[in-house]
């Protein structure tokens, strides 16, 4: 944290409220034999969980980013940053326990999307345990539904202790631009321009998008972006029809929404639903 936060943050309070401002939410967790999202780069608005569990084709099957190649290895965990630009590549024989989640510090902005790099650690002792979580007999589901956040939220803690500090300075550079992502968590939409944030804040366009550019790292319109992404990935999750979606966030139609979905999570909307839906309950470790 730089040294710009800590001047705001006295005393326990104002950091129980910070905690308290937070959003944790679950956003995927599977288990099983199938192709993930495919081959290609790939920028989820999510953080993205990966645990091998068996992978016949060794090196074949891997993540990389433009700096890093990892081959999958069972007893690893592999972390994704939300937003940030990854290739996964999996073949049908992989056997893996996936899990994604957004853990949002301000409104529609995720802690570690401000974090440049794919983090690997050894972590067969948690793959075990999201394993039996997942295949917890009906009657114990609710209970394991805390478990499994809880258990979830503690690996990202660590995860968070792996990064070096600067990397979520820009990160908490937000909170200047509480007043925006507020806005934009409850009124954002397909339609909201930078032009209509630029305004709220008595700035021309121009001007606004070189400050807030310099002091947090993304242009507006990413963050824009990134907040009506995740608003459709909720509203999917959630059974709304992709014409209901449409209709909610202001797309012209739901052809405009399904292009503007695959733009920015790199595939169609259909296929995200679908990888959401798919009941993987009855795959078993070989």
């Amino acid at each position: 944290m730089n040294c710009d936060m800590e001047k705001r943050l006295y005393t326990r309070r104002d950091l129980m409220s910070a905690f308290n401002a937070a959003r944790f939410v679950l956003r995927h967790y599977a288990l099983g034999y199938y192709m993930s999202e495919g081959t290609g780069v790939r920028e989820l608005p999510v953080n993205r969980m990966l645990f091998p569990l068996d992978n016949p084709g060794g090196r074949a099957n891997y993540i990389r980013d433009g700096r890093d190649f990892f081959p999958l290895v069972p007893g690893k965990m592999y972390f994704i940053p939300a937003c940030y630009p990854a290739e996964v590549n999996f073949s049908p024989d992989v056997y893996f326990l996936s899990v994604q989640s957004s853990f949002e510090v301000f409104p529609g902005v995720d802690l570690f999307s401000g974090c440049s790099r794919i983090l690997e650690t050894d972590a067969r002792n948690e793959a075990e345990e999201l394993e039996r979580i997942f295949h917890s007999p009906p009657e114990e589901l609710y209970g394991m539904a805390v478990a499994l956040g809880s258990f979830v939220l503690h690996i990202l803690a660590d995860v968070r202790t792996r990064f070096a500090p600067e990397e979520f300075w820009k990160v908490f550079a937000l909170r200047e631009y509480g007043d925006l992502t507020e806005y934009l968590h409850k009124n954002g939409t397909a339609a909201t321009r930078v032009s209509d944030l630029a305004a709220a804040r008595n700035e021309s366009r121009e001007n606004f998008t070189r400050h807030f550019s310099a002091r947090t790292g993304i242009t507006p319109k990413a963050l824009i972006d990134r907040i009506v992404t995740g608003k459709c990935l909720s509203l999917i999750g959630e059974g709304y029809s992709f014409k209901e979606i449409a209709d909610i966030l202001e797309f012209p139609d739901e052809y405009v929404f399904s292009r503007y979905f695959k733009r920015n999570v790199g595939i169609s909307p259909r296929v995200w639903r679908d990888s959401v839906k798919k009941d993987l309950r009855n795959s078993r470790r070989p």
